[in-house]
This record gives C-alpha cells, structure tokens and sequence, in this order.
C-alpha cells in the first residue's frame, strides 16, 4: 500500500544540480574570503606584524554565497519534482489484459490431465494482480467464457466445473482459439496483452504457428502451459509438448508444465501494471509538491536582505 511518506521524483535529472549549487557556493565563499588570496602570497610573520601596528583590516565571511547556493539547491530540487500518492486521483483501467485458453478436448479430459489444467489456470489467475483476465474454452470450436475482467472468483469457479461435457463438439483447433483470443483483445484495447495456452499440444499444427507469429508481430505474447496426460485414452491422438514449444516460440513466449508455472507466473508479473508504469500516467497518480521547495528556498535568501552596518 502506498503511504503519502513515498517520495517520487517526476524529473530527476534535477537533482544532478543539487550538489553542483552546493560546490558551487562552497568555491565562491573561499575565493571571496577577504584575506584569503593574501595569506597565500604573505609572508605569515610580516602579515602578522601588520596586524599588530593596525594595518590589516579583519574581514569577516561573507555569508552570501551559501546562501545563495542554498537557495539554489532547494530550487532545484523543487524542479526535480519531488511527488506523493495522490489520494484523490481517478482509478486507472488496466489494460494489460491476459487472456487463458483451456484445452477442454477429450485428449485432455479423458486422459486424466484435466485436474492440473484446472489447477493451472486456478494459479495464474490468482498471481494476476490487476490484470484482466479473459477465459475462452475450446476443442474443435472455440468459445469465449468471459471478456477481460478483473472478477478473480468468478473466473476461478467457472474453471472449477469445466469438463468435457461443456463442450458440444470433439477435436482440438488451438487456431481457433488463438483467433478468438486476438480479436478479443484487439476489441479490449489490450495495451500489452499475453495469451496462455493450457493444453497437451493436440492440434499445434502450422496454422496455430502462424497465427501465434502474427499475434507476436502485434504485440500480443503467445505462451502455454503443458499438460503431460496420466495415460493415452484409447484412438486419442498422443501428447505433443514438442508443438506448443513450438507455438510459444513463434509466439514470443515459454511453454512451462502444469505442476511448475512459476516461470510464467514470473514472465507475466513483468507487464504486470505496465499501463501503469507509463510516464504520462504514472504522473497522473502522484502530486507535485516541489513548489514547497521553491517556498523554503526563500528563507536562505532573508539575511541578504538584512540593512548592512556601516563601519
């Protein structure tokens, strides 16, 4: 949870300028030391005899140049946009959206693969954050379940009763799937979309390749998350892990195992909230307050208007 004590810089390079102004006054106030070029080129005992008959005037420092330097620093610092959470802020859509394709073939249901198919998609959605999640189901035929939302528990009970049964029609066409999945977040407005694959590979053939590499060429990241069966069901086609690595790999994305999906997990963590992370946006969350510097940088300034005594 933010809190209003975290401090955002919107324009760092301003701070570069911080310890410039403060060097800088440091070299003025040296130089502009009234006796200090003297006592380099003085004889020490005659500058000290001079003092002694009244010939040397004490100068005091000058404080000036610090703080003016000061002064400057606060300035810059003010510049360099120095920002908290806003409270008041407006909530962001996030358009990162993910969309999770689940192989309901019966290579996949018949095979005994399907519990950690649904484990798997009950995992990634749940490590999801704010991401929308979107959920289509397929075999011969795609279907989608639902459009991005950010409804975890929802989604997380459809997938806890899906099985062969809800599918009208046998076979397994991934491209179908993967084409219904691309116009959905083209129609979502998907800013940097991932599409995940769970299936045993049944169908991975040239025309999901392709599909997936135009989908990758639009900025939409095609990974899978393999499903190894408990046994070969009876005229089913043979698992194809080899066809989704495959896939992923024209898609820009991983193939990982539905018992370890740490990777994927990991992979999509890193677009997670990129919307968010947007300078432009990330500028409407926070509140500039450098103009509280500016205001401080005031103060240094009072003893140079302070009447000097005459001597």
């Amino acid at each position: 949870m933010s809190s209003a004590l975290d401090i955002l810089w919107l324009r760092p390079l301003w701070l570069i300028a911080v310890p410039v102004a403060l060097i800088a006054g440091a070299v003025i106030a040296w130089r502009s030391h009234g006796l200090g070029r003297w006592q380099t080129v003085t004889d020490p005992a005659l500058l000290s005899a001079m003092r002694r008959l009244g010939h040397v005037t004490e100068t005091r420092r000058d404080p000036a140049p610090w703080c003016l330097a000061l002064s400057a620093a606060l300035v810059a610092a003010g510049l360099a946009g120095p920002a908290t959470p806003d409270p008041d802020v407006p909530r962001l859509r996030n358009l990162d959206a993910v969309t999770i394709l689940l192989d309901l073939s019966q290579s996949v249901t018949r095979g005994g693969g399907l519990d950690d198919a649904q484990a798997a998609v009950s995992r990634l959605i749940d490590t999801q954050g704010t991401r929308p999640i979107a959920l289509g189901v397929y075999s011969s035929e795609s279907f989608l379940v639902s459009v991005p939302t950010e409804d975890a528990a929802a989604l997380k009970t459809v997938v806890a009763v899906a099985d062969a049964q809800a599918m009208p029609v046998a076979g397994s066409r991934p491209d179908r799937a993967l084409a219904m999945a691309r116009q959905v977040l083209t129609d979502a407005g998907a800013a940097h979309p991932d599409v995940v694959l769970v299936s045993d590979g049944g169908g991975t053939g040239p025309e999901a390749r392709d599909l997936a590499r135009q989908m990758a060429a639009d900025g939409m990241r095609v990974s899978a998350v393999f499903v190894a069966p408990v046994a070969s069901p009876y005229g089913m086609p043979p698992a194809r892990r080899d066809g989704l690595e495959a896939l992923t790999v024209a898609g820009a994305g991983i193939t990982v195992d539905a018992t370890d999906t740490r990777r994927l997990e990991a992979l999509l963590a890193r677009r997670q909230g990129t919307a968010a992370t947007d300078r432009a946006l990330r500028n409407l969350h926070y509140a500039d307050q450098g103009r509280w510097f500016v205001l401080l940088a005031l103060f240094p300034l009072t003893p140079l208007f302070r009447r000097r005594r005459r001597t």
